[in-house]
């Protein structure tokens, strides 16, 4: 049995592929924010997790920020239904300021590793406005861990 360690919680992803996009934004607009997780490597530490956020619409759209990366909250599914959100690892201090940046086109890979059993998905707050005032949660597929 594995370590029942938070910070070390991400793990085999080889469930459902397909990604959650956000609804539409304040205008009326369609938010293209695709988050795609893979489990890409297992070790006796736990598994590499990759979550590819890749902007697929034709808008800027602005990610909360925990250090250089977007902020990734992490669900799991227990008992039918999706519970937590919180976060698995700690956030250094911002190298910029203000949210991360997506503009069309563009996208950012981020690396996690689990441990625990079960499957998890992750969510990230995503808003049309800089400020996020506008902000909704885009969530990726599901995926599991050994």
């Amino acid at each position: 049995m594995r370590s029942t360690s938070l910070l070390a919680t991400l793990l085999l992803a080889a469930a459902c592929s397909a990604s959650l996009t956000t609804a539409g934004g304040p205008d009326g607009s369609t938010r293209g924010i695709e988050m795609v997780a893979s489990v890409r490597s297992h070790t006796a530490a736990g598994d590499s997790v990759t979550i590819q956020i890749r902007n697929v619409g034709t808008r800027t759209e602005f990610l909360s920020r925990c250090g250089a990366e977007p902020l990734l909250l992490v669900q799991q599914f227990m008992n039918n239904v999706w519970t937590g959100g919180v976060q698995n690892f700690m956030c250094v201090v911002p190298s910029a300021p203000g949210p991360v940046r997506l503009a069309p086109g563009e996208s950012i890979t981020v690396t996690r590793v689990f441990s625990i059993a079960g499957r998890y998905r992750f969510l990230s707050p995503v808003g049309e406005m800089e400020d996020l005032s506008d902000a909704t949660q885009v969530a990726s597929n599901a995926f599991d861990v050994q």
